[in-house]
């Protein structure tokens, strides 16, 4: 049982089925994280085309825009808004760009991104799905995108690992032989850090913090062409789906329905096919960064999607400013939803 009462923050295990296979991820090119399947995606697609402009969504993390702006392409953002329990997109069909970055968020299908998809092929543009939040829900993707990619370690305790795919044709560019063990290694050592303070109550928080921080620190400056060591493709082929979506769903629905009651805040719909990397809400009032310090100071840490960058010229930060992703993940039963709404509860009914 864990000792320590924090809710949230890296994992620190990683949940598999002892003996058993999972899927045949076969179909699959394997590489080191997100940022570096969708620098591998980006290449192929110059060896074939000549890309001057990528269209995509104004809410997105700063290593999505990187890799782009780092092969020589120029970005331009279409808004991304949230309305009505959904995340909505106001995309210019008639674009001059070439590609397009399309994704939805936290694990909530949109009907609206495949709608866009099927537009947007009709077009002529390339495509490239970002998997990452919808990778564990019914319908992951789209097989009319061109590309698709989704860094797996965002759902579990696994040190690396993303997925890149080519919907209708080989992949043109080699994969690599090598991995960036040096990062593999520190966020394992951090892990198992993690696992001691957590389980055991023993050792430093603040060593395993400053190793994940570390190894961050690395990839940002050391991400591209790297694939990973067979032992962590066996890994995945190992990962308890069942589990990851039936925790996520059970405490996700919970904390919807619980906050539901809350004027101050905005939440998302979700249906049956979804299964949640996060329950993303919007706090009303500018109040965001407040209900964040008291989540934390009563050790639940919640984070925030996503900081704001010199890379994002865009003129519309509302869901930058006003958004928070609560915890709902496997490692956790409903008693840990239950103290996340009584901390919320607790921060409007003291007026905090």
């Amino acid at each position: 049982m864990d000792i320590n009462r924090e809710i949230g923050s890296e994992f620190w295990k990683t949940d598999i089925l002892e003996g058993k296979m999972i899927r045949n991820e076969s179909d699959y090119i394997y590489l080191l994280s997100g940022r570096t399947a969708l620098d591998f995606i980006i290449r192929d697609i110059k060896v074939s085309k000549n890309i001057k402009f990528i269209y995509m969504p104004s809410y997105c993390c700063y290593t999505m825009i990187l890799p782009f702006l780092q092969n020589g392409i120029s970005v331009e953002f279409y808004n991304v808004g949230f309305e009505n329990g959904k995340f909505t997109y106001d995309i210019d069909f008639e674009t001059k760009c070439d590609t397009i970055l399309i994704m939805q968020y936290f694990g909530y299908c949109n009907d609206q991104v495949v709608q866009s998809i099927e537009r947007l092929r009709k077009n002529g543009k390339t495509i490239i799905e970002d998997a990452t939040h919808s990778w564990f829900s019914k319908e992951p993707y789209s097989y009319l995108s061109d590309y698709v990619f989704a860094s797996l370690r965002k759902w579990t305790g696994i040190p690396c690992g993303a997925v890149a795919i080519k919907n209708y044709e080989n992949f043109i560019i080699p994969i690599s032989d090598y991995s960036n063990n040096n990062y593999i290694d520190i966020r394992l050592k951090a892990a198992l850090l993690k696992k001691k303070y957590i389980e055991k109550n023993e050792g430093n928080k603040g060593k395993f913090l400053q190793l994940f921080s570390q190894a961050e620190n690395l990839l940002d400056l050391d991400y591209q062409d790297y694939s990973i060591p067979k032992y962590y493709e066996f890994i995945i082929a190992k990962i308890d789906a069942e589990k990851i979506k039936k925790y996520r769903q059970t405490n996700a629905n919970f904390l919807i329905e619980e906050l539901s009651s809350f004027r101050e805040i905005k939440t998302i719909f979700i249906n049956s096919k979804d299964t949640p990397l996060f329950v993303p809400i919007i706090v009303n009032k500018g109040r965001r960064d407040e209900l964040r310090q008291h989540l934390i100071n009563n050790e639940i840490y919640c984070p925030v999607h996503w900081a704001i960058s010199n890379e994002h010229k865009i003129d519309d930060f509302y869901l930058y400013k006003n958004s928070l992703s609560l915890v709902c993940d496997q490692r956790y039963d409903l008693s840990n939803m239950k103290r996340i709404i009584k901390c919320i509860d607790d921060f409007y009914g003291k007026g905090v």
